[in-house]
């Protein structure tokens, strides 16, 4: 280092001289003014006289200058002169970099280059150009590397402007990182203008050039380990780093790695970056998390050999040793497995391109993952994962193992795991996890012990419709398509076995009244039957006036698939019972088919309301000639009614025009169901959803766009080949029913009666009641036979939100069985004394209905042991059983509470107490759960004014923020939480 006197006679500060870069000289240049005006100049720069970039440098146009180096005095003075000269051409600047002193090269040449001196050039003063600052932080002033790299990096357009104020280095570091590991709007090889899905998944949102990372809560000012993980994944990433030169690699690693900047696990992750595995990290970060993180406590001898050839991953060096090691790795592993869940998130519900992106990534590492397990034999370990699919396979087995084990608290803990998995939203993992549920929906009803026999043809349908279709839902979700995992099957066929086994029995009871029923012809009195729904249902909606019908006959739709049908239609209408002067309580209902079981007698039937068989020129003639139309416009589609005339069509031209005008009543009739049942299985998958049905998705958005009263009905139900075996036999009429006559079989019932309408009106025939029997060539489905989901017609009645109700319609509440929830529940109040106990002497009309509710599954009573006030009688128990109201006394308590008082006082405008009271019971009497039209009205609330009604009751009970009164996903359902209402009201 030396120093040097300038023309002005001042001795300047000894600068050493370094070597200048492209950058470096350009920032410079920019920042001299004078150097602009149009006159041949020379630019003095103290530096190594090596010049490593273009002979010609730019810094704006159309400014351009000769760049070269002069290491000596002579050099300096040729190169000078030269320029000057009347013949020089070129550029009107030279920049010379020379590391001589001014001394050495004289007063006279100095007076002829810019600013009459050798300019040493800070590096540091052209960062803060670049940058607009006005000085740096002396954190940043340490990082001698710093420098020349940013202004190596600078983007094309500049960096971002400070408008004054200290460069930082937290600041500027963070800048040069994005920029050279391509991140954001930093990125040289993106416009950052330009939009694109990977960008946005990289970025966890929307690209945008004005925030780095958008939606993460990483911006200009920060990096976190969310988004050097996705650097990671990026092509060619990770390389950006590694081609580095040595001095700013190192830098920037040191500072990425900083505890307040990614802490351990992006020190990890720069470690395995560092030893060429940066690609792979993501993946092997996963594997990390099973192995330090999830194996814990129970870490065996295979898991620490595995976590050993995991180590050399980090490289010779890592970044840590022994229990340090531990944590950075579990660390890693925490932050790897919450970004591939993000991505798993963002492949479901993000935007179809971002999803798209998502869904690659996530794959990818997840793939990546699952070999990197098997190569450090890590395969105990990996089970134990939330986000490998080890992890949810042994989930599976454990469900397995659950059911077989028959403890029922053990197996909704297995079932409840398999939704806690990250991978659980994977379309082929949501089925089996739904066949998981279903199956501990069938322990919980063969928990029930429900009993084989029903009292009549009545009873047995209702309960079919209520109860056993359920079942039989659940039973061919499962048969549809078993599992692969070994233990899960055995538990399924051990489970499927027994449920149809108590299935069986249900069905030959069912059989047996059916025969003694029919063969008396004993009057159905308020059963509804297919030649008596018409005059019953849809009769009294057509007089009332005001809303035409959609009448949708489902050929072959069972209780089952009803049911499936009925809880996806809920959630974008109101269901009813549309059964009016009905002295039960609202429910979904079923009718019985007529006999045999079979297109052309039962659907015949049901469209001429009489006994009959038939052809769809019959249908098409008889429904609408029924004297309760009054006259008025009535139409029936079949199947060949349904095409489109072009492929712009939903429904063909004759059946839109009478479902978009509003005078004609119409019923259509699908044949999906029957059609499918006829040629193939549903394999796989036993759903039924609105889109699998040809047209019924269309036939209901231009049903709701009339406000129509829509009612789905079937003309018999089917069983499932799944177990077939074919009977021989002659006379053979059907898959499920012959001609009288022969011995009959274990499988076989006699049927004889007025119900039976073909081949003759009171004959006699045999059908099938056993579901695992047939008399033809094997299909996915038949019909014909005797069993409980052949004569079952399911009936659903609904409306759009909002509509008035036909008059007698009552709306409904969920129709679920009690043991279809999944959800644990308190344990059931003591519903009926010991048998020694005394009654009441005498005992009023209520106490004898109490008694009733009592021993009912849904009794809203509890029975409360008293001793005895009188001298009891000999034969008697010294204590009785006196039944007390809880909720009656719960909700006394609840508006005598102070808080409630309080609750009150702090709305708006108070409520009216008596229409709150009403709807506190109700929710209560149902259950917890109701439509927010029917809750307001029992209420005494119109219709209009439910939804405000609903929002003033979560207002009143909703107190803390606690969820006592919570809205359903669906928007239109309000449940109730009793358990927290108490606690939180303070209600004992």
């Amino acid at each position: 280092m030396s120093t040097a006197t300038s023309a002005s006679g001042s001795t300047p500060a000894a600068t050493s001289a370094v070597r200048l870069n492209k950058a470096t000289v350009k920032q410079y240049l920019a920042s001299q003014s004078g150097l602009q005006a149009g006159k041949r100049r020379v630019v003095l720069l103290r530096a190594e006289p090596v010049w490593d970039g273009p002979a010609e440098l730019s810094w704006g146009e159309p400014w351009r200058a000769v760049v070269k180096g002069a290491p000596s005095p002579l050099a300096v003075h040729e190169l000078v002169l030269g320029h000057q000269a009347r013949s020089a051409t070129g550029p009107e600047v030279l920049v010379l970099l020379t590391d001589r002193e001014e001394a050495e090269l004289g007063p006279d040449l100095l007076a002829k280059v810019h600013k009459q001196r050798v300019n040493a050039v800070d590096t540091w003063d052209v960062v803060r150009e670049a940058f607009g600052a006005v000085d740096t932080d002396s954190r940043l002033n340490k990082e001698n590397w710093a420098a020349e790299s940013l202004l190596d990096a600078t983007p094309p357009g500049g960096w971002p402007q400070l408008a004054g104020g200290i460069l930082t280095r937290r600041e500027s570091l963070t800048a040069l990182a994005l920029r050279r590991l391509g991140i954001g709007r930093y990125d040289p090889d993106r416009d950052p203008r330009v939009s694109s899905p990977e960008l946005a998944v990289r970025s966890g949102g929307a690209a945008d050039s004005g925030s780095l990372v958008a939606g993460t809560g990483t911006s200009s000012d920060g990096l976190d380990v969310q988004t050097l993980l996705r650097w990671s994944m990026a092509p060619g990433g990770p390389d950006r780093l590694l081609s580095l030169r040595a001095a700013e690699r190192d830098g920037l690693t040191r500072f990425l790695g900083e505890e307040d900047q990614t802490g351990l696990a992006g020190q990890a992750l720069l470690a395995l970056v560092g030893a060429e595995h940066g690609p792979d990290a993501v993946a092997f970060g996963l594997v990390c998390a099973a192995l330090w993180e999830h194996a814990g406590a129970t870490a065996d001898a295979e898991d620490y050999q595995a976590r050993g050839r995991a180590e050399r991953w980090f490289g010779e060096e890592p970044p840590a040793r022994g229990k340090a090691l531990d944590a950075l790795a579990a660390a890693f592993g925490r932050s790897c497995e919450n970004f591939v869940s993000g991505l798993l998130l963002t492949g479901r519900t993000g935007q179809d391109e971002v999803a798209a992106a998502a869904r690659r990534q996530s794959g990818a590492a997840l793939d990546r993952a699952a070999s990197l397990v098997r190569q450090f034999g890590a395969e105990r370990a990996a089970m134990t994962s939330p986000v490998l699919m080890e992890g949810l396979e042994a989930r599976f087995g454990d469900v397995g193992r659950a059911l077989s084990s028959g403890d029922a608290s053990v197996t909704a803990q297995a079932v409840s795991a398999l939704d806690e998995h990250r991978q659980a939203m994977d379309p082929d993992a949501r089925t089996r996890i739904s066949r998981a549920k279903m199956a501990q929906r069938l322990t919980q009803w063969l928990a029930t012990e429900p009993a084989a026999e029903c009292e009549t043809v009545a009873s047995g349908v209702g309960r079919h419709v209520s109860e056993t279709g359920w079942v039989d839902l659940a039973l061919e979700h499962i048969e549809a398509g078993g599992d692969s995992d070994v233990s899960l099957r055995s538990a399924y066929d051990t489970l499927c076995t027994s449920v149809r086994a108590k299935r069986r029995e249900i069905d030959q009871h069912f059989a047996a009244k059916l025969a003694t029923w029919t063969a008396n012809g004993t009057d159905p009195g308020s059963m509804l039957t297919v030649e008596t729904f018409l005059p019953t249902v849809v009769a009294p909606v057509v007089k009332a006036g005001g809303r035409r019908v959609l009448l949708l006959v489902l050929d072959g739709m069972s209780a089952a698939i009803a049911a499936e049908l009925g809880e996806e239609l809920r959630e974008h209408w109101v269901e009813y019972d549309p059964v009016p002067k009905a002295k039960d309580s609202p429910q979904r209902r079923g009718m019985a088919a007529a006999l045999p079981t079979v297109t052309s007698v039962s659907r015949t039937s049901l469209f001429a309301a009489r006994l009959m068989t038939g052809t769809q020129a019959d249908e098409k003639r008889l429904f609408p000639s029924h004297r309760f139309w009054g006259g008025e416009s009535v139409a029936v589609f079949h199947k060949d009614d349904l095409r489109g005339e072009s492929s712009g069509d939903t429904v063909g031209p004759e059946l839109n025009d009478a479902l978009v005008g509003d005078r004609t009543h119409v019923a259509v009739v699908l044949n999906t169901i029957d059609d499918r049942l006829g040629k193939e299985q549903k394999l796989g998958d036993g759903a039924w959803k609105l889109g699998e049905i040809g047209r019924l998705r269309q036939l209901l958005r231009l049903a709701a766009g009339q406000g129509r009263a829509v009612i789905l009905v079937s003309d018999h139900g089917h069983v499932i080949d799944r177990h077939g075996v074919r009977i021989d036999a002659s006379g053979v009429r059907s898959a499920r029913h012959r001609s009288a006559g022969g011995a009959l079989q274990e499988t076989e019932i006699a049927l004889s009666g007025p119900r039976v309408v073909a081949p003759e009106s009171g004959d006699e025939i045999v059908a099938l009641w056993d579901t695992d029997s047939r008399y033809t060539a094997q299909k996915a489905g038949y019909h014909g036979g005797a069993a409980l989901a052949e004569v079952t017609i399911p009936v659903l009645a609904f409306l759009p939100f909002g509509a008035e109700p036909p008059h007698g319609w009552r709306e409904l509440g969920s129709q679920q069985p009690p043991w279809w929830s999944l959800t644990s529940r308190p344990a059931e109040p003591v519903r009926s004394a010991s048998a020694d106990i005394a009654a009441p002497k005498k005992p009023s009309k209520r106490a004898k209905a109490d008694a009733v509710f009592a021993r009912s599954h849904e009794s809203l009573f509890d029975v409360v042991l008293t001793p005895v006030a009188e001298e009891p009688r000999a034969d008697s128990a010294m204590i009785s059983a006196e039944l007390r109201l809880p909720d009656d006394a719960l909700v006394t308590a609840l508006f005598a509470s102070e808080l409630f008082e309080t609750q009150v006082q702090v709305l708006g405008r108070k409520p009216n107490l008596a229409q709150v009271e009403k709807a506190v019971r109700a929710l209560l009497d149902a259950g917890g759960t109701l439509p927010v039209t029917a809750l307001a009205q029992r209420a005494g609330v119109r219709a209009s004014g439910a939804d405000g009604f609903g929002a003033v009751l979560r207002q009143l009970l909703n107190y803390d923020s606690a969820q006592v009164l919570e809205n359903l996903p669906d928007g239109r359902t309000l449940r109730l939480d009793k358990e927290l209402l108490r606690e939180q009201f303070g209600l004992g």
